[in-house]
């Protein structure tokens, strides 16, 4: 019979109707003929009933989880006493072993249940009539669904907070960001979370109320990483308290399970550090020069051979690198480092204090020590860089500082030009074009727009008198490098570009190199001048 059986004269109920008047006429003509044919044993002669589905969603659309159906049987030969029914995922590989249940309903609300994680999930609806002999329709009345439309349970916190016994505040957790929790719960204090569930799901009923017929009837929670897998809850499971922690990020997750078993695929979280970072950070020392009549800064010590005494130095500061007896010295720079726990619930302090220099390895700073006995971050044989210094400690649970302290210095301070060149014959010679200049228009068209350009380079370290020198009129390319003999003034034609030929404010860029082999420092400096009429 068709997968879905109608009433109707045009349908399967007419057409046994008149199937069952053409038999009896046939007996009744075997009767008044004298001429029946004896049946043998063992004939069953009872017919199957017909079962009919007469309401229900249209066949493969999406219809919410709570199915309405009804359905009808007939007899011809018998009464229909009762119905079997069963709900399958799709279509079963094997339709003899479908589990039926019996009912006496026409119509009845079916919950098509899904997989937690599953908010699209085909079934199969069968139902058969059964007649008062026990015999069943061989062919049940069915109906698929292709999908089940769905809103996703949704756990509501009431409670999500560290506390400890004793203290009045909590601290309320509201970090969603599994990566980088927002939130950091005191070392010692524990943590609890309440919560309820809320479902969405709705239906429109025949009045045209739209009704709200999800209940959750279960949770899922587990706090990562200290519970691997879910524990399963009912829907009074809702409070979770959790003590002893060690130091580490956590993510609680809560999933609500509703009454189709859809739970949805991620959970809703709640993430949190327990235990705060130590804190890291390179000691005081009082700068004068700054302004404002000095202030505190984190500073540094720095010894060379070409030094008589230990220097003293700033946070951000450049740090000269000097010669003796021709050969340039290489500094040995340190500075004293402390730390704090925040909440020393241990009792134990700080310890394992490490250094680094830029984005080497770790280095221990408790092998050297100042005269305070204050560990130290020690860096020798330094030469021309910009460093960034890096310090942290580890707490009494093994927790190291997640945001180490910096210093930043430089070593070798940039080469600078002058503006006076040398002295000839008692009259100096300027660097050209001088700062603000003012050259005329007439004169550079006059010179086929070259301009003699000369400089020269000073080190206030003093390690070099030999220097690389690029030019450029704009842009950003410099032209090839110019190298004068040592000591001497580096001359260059620039070609004055098109769009400078008119009265304006201008600037020719020099990159002077400190000329040693590899190259040390390098200045990239500019000379404003203007053109006028």
């Amino acid at each position: 019979m068709a997968a879905i059986r109608q009433a109707g004269t045009s349908g399967p109920m007419f057409r046994r109707w008149i199937s069952g008047l053409a038999l009896g006429g046939a007996v009744l003509a075997v009767l008044l003929y004298g001429c029946r044919e004896e049946l043998g044993p063992g004939v069953d002669r009872n017919r199957p009933p017909d079962t009919y589905l007469t309401g229900f969603p249209a066949e493969s659309t999406t219809s919410v989880y709570r199915v309405h159906l009804f359905w009808y049987g007939s007899d011809l030969d018998g009464r229909v006493v009762g119905y079997e029914y069963a709900v399958t995922d799709s279509q079963p590989n094997d339709e003899d072993t479908i589990q039926y249940r019996f009912t006496t309903r026409t119509d009845s609300v079916f919950l098509m249940q899904v997989g937690q994680t599953q908010q699209v999930l085909a079934h199969r609806f069968y139902i058969r009539a059964l007649d008062n002999q026990g015999k069943v329709d061989p062919e049940p009345a069915w109906v698929f669904f292709g999908s089940v439309d769905l809103v996703t349970p949704v756990p509501v916190f009431t409670v999500s907070e560290g506390f400890r016994e004793g203290v009045d505040s909590t601290l309320a957790i509201d970090s969603r960001n599994i990566s980088v929790p927002e939130d950091t719960v005191d070392a010692g204090w524990d943590v609890r979370f309440h919560w309820k569930g809320v479902d969405g799901d709705q239906v429109i009923l025949e009045s045209g109320v739209v009704d709200t017929v999800g209940r959750v009837l279960s949770f899922e929670h587990w706090l990562s990483p200290l519970q691997a897998a879910p524990i399963r809850g009912d829907a009074n499971d809702t409070v979770e308290v959790y003590t002893n922690l060690q130091s580490g990020k956590y993510v609680f997750n809560l999933r609500a399970i509703d009454d189709a078993g859809f739970g949805g695929l991620d959970p809703t979280v709640r993430t949190f550090v327990w235990n705060k970072d130590p804190q890291t950070y390179f000691e005081n020392g009082f700068d004068s020069t700054a302004a404002g009549g000095g202030r505190w800064r984190p500073h540094l010590f720095a010894r060379s051979d070409a030094w008589t005494d230990t220097l003293e130095f700033f946070d951000g500061d450049t740090l000269p690198l000097t010669s003796a007896g021709g050969a340039i010295q290489q500094l040995e720079v340190w500075s004293p480092i402390s730390g704090r726990d925040p909440d020393d619930y241990l009792g134990l302090g700080v310890h394992r204090f490490q250094f680094r220099g830029g984005v080497g390895f770790w280095e221990a700073a408790d092998t050297t020590r100042d005269e305070q006995g204050r560990p130290m971050a020690v860096l020798d044989r330094l030469g021309t860089t910009d460093l960034v210094v890096q310090a942290r400690c580890t707490d009494g649970y093994g927790r190291s500082d997640g945001t180490p302290a910096e210093l930043h210095f430089v070593v070798n301070r940039s080469p600078v030009l002058l503006d006076t060149l040398e002295m000839v014959g008692g009259v100096p010679v300027y660097q050209r074009p001088r700062r603000g200049e003012a050259l005329r228009l007439a004169d550079l068209a006059a010179a086929n727009w070259l301009l003699s350009v000369r400089v020269k380079a000073f080190d206030p370290d003093g390690t070099t008198n030999t220097f690389g020198y690029y030019f450029r009129a704009s842009g950003f390319q410099y032209g090839p490098v110019v190298r004068p003999p040592l000591g001497r003034i580096a001359e260059y034609s620039l070609t004055i570009p098109p769009e400078w030929r008119q009265p304006g404010e201008y600037a020719i860029g020099v990159r002077v190199e400190e000329w040693t082999d590899p190259p040390r420092r390098r200045a990239d400096l500019e000379i404003p001048f203007r053109i006028v009429n």
